[in-house]
């Protein structure tokens, strides 16, 4: 799917949705939240999203720090907006690069990006701070998750450096640390 897709959802998503909270995002869309232990380290589990009949529910790492939680609650409502909604998938989990499910993960990457971060927020940490890696933790986000943003943000013509890593697809699977 093409950025320009992923902004046009996104808007579309806007205009329905207080895109602000992600829990409380979860409940304006009908989906269930759920949290559950599932372990410590880079190659536990952060979380995944499972539909079951006109259910859906995310299932969310209790293990994980409160602003990876909520990273990971953008990624999974991505998958759902872009591929469980649509019918493409019901369910979500990672494969290895070049799978379709990596171009989902991709995907959800990236409109994650784009509902979690606003772009006044965006540009305030990068102008108080002069630092890509101090605006991600002013913004309470990873530095793979502002890198998506920024990409965004150029495709929408905003005037702003590259960011200094290059994210791939799939990345919050190494991410995070113990709460």
């Amino acid at each position: 799917m093409r950025t320009s897709a992923i902004l046009k959802i996104s808007d579309r998503l806007a205009g329905q949705y207080d895109l602000s909270d992600p829990v409380r995002l979860c409940r304006q869309a009908g989906v269930i939240l759920l949290y559950f232990p599932m372990g410590y380290g880079k190659a536990a589990c952060k979380g995944f999203i499972l539909k079951q009949d006109d259910k859906c529910a995310i299932t969310v790492s209790s293990d994980l720090e409160q602003d990876l939680q909520r990273i990971v609650m953008y990624h999974e409502l991505a998958h759902y907006f872009l591929h469980i909604q649509t019918g493409i998938a019901e369910t979500m989990q990672d494969f290895s690069v070049g799978s379709p499910a990596s171009e989902m993960e991709y995907e959800a990457d990236m409109l994650a990006a784009e509902l979690s971060l606003s772009n006044d927020d965006v540009m305030e940490a990068l102008s108080e701070s002069g630092d890509f890696f101090e605006a991600a933790r002013m913004l309470h986000t990873i530095p793979e998750m502002l890198d998506f943003k920024l990409r965004l943000m150029r495709e929408r013509g905003y005037r702003i450096p590259a960011a200094p890593i290059s994210a791939s697809g799939g990345f919050l699977r190494n991410a995070g640390s113990p709460a």
